[in-house]
């Protein structure tokens, strides 16, 4: 079935290249030649025909060499399906100016200004597009896997041109590429390791309780986080003052997981040392 439609779509465009060489008649080739509509909607068909057996071919053997099912869709995949709808849209626009009898160097020229406040008013539409390419191709996340970007988390649904699509408890989350491109990306289904930092500013006085400190922040950490997900916490003085003591604290984990959070180991952390502290007095 697949291959009779490449065999299908490869005859429709021999014909419409014919057609356009106007099939042996003079006579049609100079009507073709002077008709800017017809001739519009030819060089049309031809790119998008081209395009579409291009990017199909593409994706047909990049799944078999990964020995994907016909239905499965991965970064790849839907990074050419993007690249395949935004060319095809510029492809349109193209067609539309065509057909009035415009050369698009002649219409640019005419319309930079109108071009370069367009620009202006689409540039968050165009840096959409970019970061979705760019999410596409890349490895940090893909359909399926369970992500938190900023504040909101859930399952990704969809990877598309202008926007990414989360699933939580039912409802559909769409974030811009963009925000989310320039925001903080937790991915839980990651097998990668994955490591946190955090700064911790604590008395002076507790300086003299380093050991028992240590000991106190490696039990809180595992206390919130399951102990097989941590390889390795290690902690370091990295200022001191006269009133107080920072911390640097690298926490080194198997994969990330929706148990970590920072906010809330900072905060376990603090309320045991506050607790060792207390019995101190």
């Amino acid at each position: 079935m697949i291959a009779f439609k490449f065999l299908f779509k490869i005859i429709v465009l021999l014909v419409i290249i014919a057609l356009k060489e106007g099939l042996g008649s003079e006579m049609l080739e100079t009507w073709i030649d002077q008709s800017a509509f017809f001739r519009s909607l030819l060089n049309f068909g031809i790119f998008w025909l081209s395009l579409n057996v291009v990017i199909r071919l593409t994706q047909y053997i990049y799944r078999k060499r990964k020995k994907l099912g016909h239905k499965y869709s991965d970064n790849v995949i839907i990074g050419l399906r993007n690249i395949y709808y935004l060319l095809t849209v510029m492809a349109s626009f193209f067609l539309m100016i065509g057909m009035f009898g415009l050369h698009p160097k002649e219409l640019l020229t005419a319309l930079s200004i109108v071009a370069a406040a367009l620009a202006i008013i689409s540039k968050e539409l165009v840096m959409d597009v970019i970061c979705g390419i760019n999410f596409s191709f890349s490895r940090d996340i893909a359909i399926g896997d369970y992500v938190k970007i900023n504040d909101k988390e859930g399952r990704v649904h969809d990877l598309n041109i202008h926007k990414i699509v989360l699933s939580n408890n039912n409802q559909l989350i769409n974030i811009p590429n963009s925000s989310a491109y320039f925001s903080d990306i937790i991915n839980y289904s990651s097998k990668e390791n994955f490591c946190l930092n955090m700064e911790l500013d604590l008395p002076v006085s507790v300086v003299n309780k380093r050991q028992q400190l240590d000991l106190i922040i490696q039990k809180a950490s595992r206390d919130l986080v399951p102990e097989m997900l941590i390889n390795e916490i290690q902690i370091h003085l990295s200022k001191l003052t006269k009133d107080t003591v920072s911390l640097s604290i690298d926490f080194n984990f198997k994969h990330a997981d929706k148990s970590i959070s920072l906010p809330k180991l900072k905060d376990k952390i603090l309320l045991e040392v506050l607790k060792m502290m207390d019995v101190s007095k």
